[in-house]
């Protein structure tokens, strides 16, 4: 697959036109979107997980003790606690997950793996990191993808704390 060179220029986001200014982003939307779309259908497809599903396996499998706060992965999750009930009561019923009441403060509950929540887990993020690689590192390139992913955090901190 060819790659598009990265071409620097010493202008300031004022020199950017409008039409240019609205494209830039449409073209980051489009290239998120279809492989992203590609990324949850391949999801869907081996593990019949929804996408919130697949977020929320893959954020606990991230976590040292397999668990954390349901407030805490709603929050993460752009959902409601209400919202993110759902969410929880399928990975429950499938046996992934369960409902664990925090010792110290009753108001508190956590969402943790089970042991098959774990080895799912486990499999889902295998699956996720092959995708990735072949879908959006190899395409382009290691030293691209990274550049990518750090534009990306920079974006999430700084528009992170003008909406909160």
């Amino acid at each position: 697959m060819a790659k598009t060179t990265i071409e620097t220029t010493h202008e300031s986001a004022a020199d950017i036109d409008d039409i240019t200014a609205v494209e830039l982003w449409g073209r980051v939307i489009k290239g998120f979107q279809v492989t992203n779309r590609r990324l949850h259908s391949a999801i869907k497809g081996a593990v019949n997980l929804n996408e919130a599903e697949a977020e929320t396996l893959l954020s606990l499998h991230r976590k040292v003790e397999r668990r954390a706060p349901l407030t805490t992965l709603a929050r993460a999750a752009s959902f409601t606690s209400g919202g993110y009930t759902k969410i929880a009561d399928k990975l429950v019923s499938r046996g992934l997950a369960a409902r664990v009441a925090c010792a110290e403060d009753r108001r508190v509950t956590f969402l943790e793996l089970t042991p098959a929540g774990t080895e799912l887990a486990a499999e889902l993020a295998h699956l996720v990191a092959d995708i990735n690689r072949s879908h959006f590192i190899e395409v382009l390139g290691p030293d691209r993808a990274r550049l990518v992913a750090d534009a990306m955090t920079e974006l999430y901190r700084t528009n992170k704390q003008t909406t909160n």
